[in-house]
């Protein structure tokens, strides 16, 4: 028997070029559907959320009171993404999937009861953002070493393209509905609604028949999950690209595009908002296409994916008009799609069921974490440079991480044969 930590997993032996038979035939299998139906419900409601914390934010403090939500929900993926992993290799995974809803609905009743008071502060968005993204780093490792369970590990390609195409087009979804309901209702209403999805989704989980609870004789510790990595070199340089790529990116896009459209496009808003509805169209179709085509390499393919940044902040340097901000925005969604998608359906083939959580609490971590390097390291160049130069300064560094990685993984490949 092979060892259970470092050992490759015996169902990860199928040939990957064959077909999975259709991303949609999996939602005949109960389990899944139920765990597909609880992630695109949370994701709507926090398509509401998110048009809430940022208006109230805004207002409550401009563009300081922003950046301090945003901190505060990207911190928390690097103080407790790996325990999180750890925690989904020890536990039920489906208990701890239950138990991080249940808590992230529950930091946000207060948070709704506030606004509709007219007693909201922003320490409050900053506690309750901190509070929401440490349930989530808890959540999202448990959800990814559960999902080869629920689909097998031949299909968690196209499960992983179905949920983010599917997520994508809520969130587009439900940013076009908050203005339609804001006739209705207070903004504040945005708070309750997500708490209520939370609550759904945790319902929906705790349904699922798959516990996804490891078998491991000895307690699992974070330093033996990732040693597990050193055998998988190239899945192992693709998350140190995503962690270098996404600091550069995140920081390029969060303060970046905003700039742009107000200050050298002169437009508003909702000129901000096609942007932003671009880069979802742009994930949903890379969804879409990577749950129907199966890519065999995926790790070494995630380090190609790096390169088409060149166009897209070229897009973003170049643009004098809001289509090509918008065509921009599209050819970003859809590279950091596919990359997520690629990435995380690498490890879930290729790394044992006993180690995977901390594996995929790694991926989180540098994935979510990331944006919070993002703002402190890249957005501040803003204020230094002029917007296109930072644009400019992205769409080389970003394919140099792509090819920096792939010369790395050949040099390492030739030290071995020699």
């Amino acid at each position: 028997m092979a060892d259970p930590l470092t050992g490759a997993p015996e169902e990860a032996e199928f040939d990957s070029t064959l077909p999975s038979g259709g991303a949609l035939r999996l939602l005949r299998r109960r389990d899944f559907r139920r765990t597909y139906a609880a992630v695109v419900i949370s994701e709507l409601g926090d398509s509401f959320h998110y048009v809430a914390l940022m208006w109230f934010a805004l207002v409550s403090a401009g563009p300081l009171g922003v950046l301090a939500v945003r901190l505060a929900d990207s911190v928390p993926a690097l103080v407790f993404g790996l325990h999180g992993g750890l925690v989904a290799d020890r536990s039920d995974r489906r208990r701890v999937m239950v138990l991080a809803d249940v808590a992230r609905g529950s930091v946000l009743v207060p948070i709704a009861l506030a606004g509709l008071a007219g007693d909201l502060q922003l320490w409050m968005l900053v506690v309750a953002a901190f509070a929401l993204e440490t349930a989530t780093s808890y959540f999202e490792p448990a959800y990814g070493a559960l999902l080869p369970t629920l689909v097998d590990r031949s299909n968690v390609q196209a499960a992983n393209g179905l949920v983010r195409a599917s997520a994508e087009a809520l969130r587009v979804g439900g940013w076009a509905a908050a203005a339609g309901l804001l006739v209705f209702m207070p903004l504040s209403a945005f708070f309750l609604l997500n708490a209520v999805s939370f609550f759904v989704s945790g319902a929906l989980i705790a349904g699922v028949r798959a516990h996804g609870t490891p078998a491991v004789e000895a307690a699992p510790r974070i330093r033996e999950g990732l040693a597990v990595l050193r055998p998988h070199r190239l899945l192992a340089t693709a998350v140190v690209a995503l962690a270098v790529g996404v600091t550069i990116g995140s920081g390029a896009w969060i303060v970046g595009v905003p700039q742009l459209v107000r200050e050298t496009l002169d437009l508003g808003a909702g000129s901000f908002s096609a942007v932003a509805a671009g880069y979802a169209l742009g994930a949903v179709t890379a969804g879409l296409v990577l749950s129907r085509l199966q890519v065999p390499q995926k790790a070494r393919t995630s380090l190609y994916l790096w390169l088409p940044y060149a166009a897209a902040y070229g897009l973003f340097a170049l643009a004098g008009s809001l289509p090509v901000a918008v065509l921009a925005g599209a050819v970003t969604g859809a590279i950091q799609a596919a990359l997520l998608i690629l990435l995380y359906s690498a490890a879930q083939e290729e790394i044992p069921d006993a180690a995977l959580g901390r594996v995929v609490g790694l991926i989180s971590l540098v994935h979510r974490g990331s944006h919070a390097t993002g703002l402190i390291l890249i957005a501040p160049l803003f204020a230094v440079f002029a917007t296109r130069t930072v644009f400019w300064g992205a769409a080389v560094t970003l394919p140099l991480v792509g090819l920096l990685s792939l010369a790395a993984v050949g040099a390492a490949r030739a030290r071995a044969q020699h």
